[in-house]
């Protein structure tokens, strides 16, 4: 869920101005540590007659990051995402019992579930499987299928259904305060997730 409301007043109306059309974009100018904080520093440039605006956002408290120079046209902030189940949901195991012979079937099920929760395959990338490895599974019998967030093993256990394999979740941990508060900022490919960002203009 976007929560285009976390992003500045200013930062917003640049964004959605005249000024930012096909020939404007976002690129990453700088990245720094300090201890638990990053300092992110982006600059947005519109046209040859138009002066470049320059960004930094405060990071604080940062739990994972992936990073690419690339432009872009979007940035978002979001307190639900695909890319936060790791922090936010409940931890779990599925195992399962039973064979299909239809493993290809299985794998287009996985896929399309996944996509329909993201808009691109790199937000759920950590949740695909390979088709050899899905049929290796269907052919296995019984066994763990996988672990991780119960959102996204629930998904799993619809597609094991519908190829009449039984899916059965074993344990189950709740995630911590801490993790639950956590943010996601998207700035093109690059994503910060952290518990809070602090955006200021430098020019």
């Amino acid at each position: 869920m976007k929560s285009s409301e976390l992003l500045p007043e200013e930062l917003d109306k640049t964004l959605n101005s005249l000024e930012f059309d096909d020939e404007a974009g976002m690129l990453i100018e700088s990245i720094s540590y300090s201890e638990a904080d990053l300092y992110l520093t982006f600059s947005i440039r519109f046209d040859e007659d138009t002066a470049r605006q320059l960004w930094r956002v405060t990071i604080n408290g940062i739990a994972d990051e992936f990073v690419t120079r690339d432009w872009t046209q979007s940035i978002n902030i979001y307190n639900e995402h695909p890319l936060l189940l790791e922090y936010s949901d409940r931890y779990t195991e599925l195992y399962f019992k039973g064979t299909t012979d239809n493993s290809e079937a299985l794998f287009i099920e996985i896929f399309e579930s996944l996509m329909q929760m993201a808009d691109n395959v790199t937000d759920i990338s950590d949740y695909l499987f390979s088709p050899e490895r899905v049929k290796e599974l269907s052919q296995q019998g019984y066994g763990l299928f996988a672990r991780g967030p119960k959102t996204i093993l629930k998904l799993y256990e619809q597609c094991l259904i519908k190829q009449g394999i039984k899916p059965i979740f074993i344990g189950e941990k709740e995630p911590s305060l801490e993790n639950r508060s956590l943010k996601l900022l998207k700035l093109g490919k690059s994503y910060f997730i952290a518990k809070n960002f602090v955006f200021e203009r430098q020019q």
